[in-house]
């Protein structure tokens, strides 16, 4: 489903309208009952929950990226990820082996329990 919504959706001029996704899920094989109750179900209730938590961290669209927790919208070639990734690194490289910080627990102690919580 998630090849064909891009193949006969995305990339036919963006076509996601109830009726081109329907006939993309039949065609190949979903279950048409689940599926439509899934969409009329908690799918679009989770989906926009999902959505205000992500734009508390300021993630307005796809893709974007957290690279130890430092936002970076967009995509784009790796060259452009590349000075984010390395600053991190030397950060990383700093932090551990100080105040019981080992490459196993970096992320949960700097990422996870000193990182900005929401913008």
């Amino acid at each position: 489903m998630y090849q064909q919504l891009f193949e006969k959706g995305y990339n036919a001029n963006r076509d996601f309208s109830p009726a081109n996704v329907d006939k993309i899920a039949g065609d190949v094989g979903l279950d048409m009952d689940k599926f439509k109750a899934d969409v009329a179900g908690e799918c679009p209730k989770v989906i926009q929950q999902d959505m205000a938590l992500m734009q508390g961290f300021g993630v307005g669209g796809t893709p974007a990226f957290f690279i130890n927790g430092r936002f970076q919208s967009g995509g784009g070639p790796p060259e452009r990820f590349k000075p984010l990734i390395d600053e991190e690194l030397k950060k990383a490289n700093e932090r551990i082996g100080k105040d019981g910080v080992t490459a196993a627990n970096y992320y949960q102690k700097w990422v996870l329990e000193k990182g900005k919580k929401q913008i």
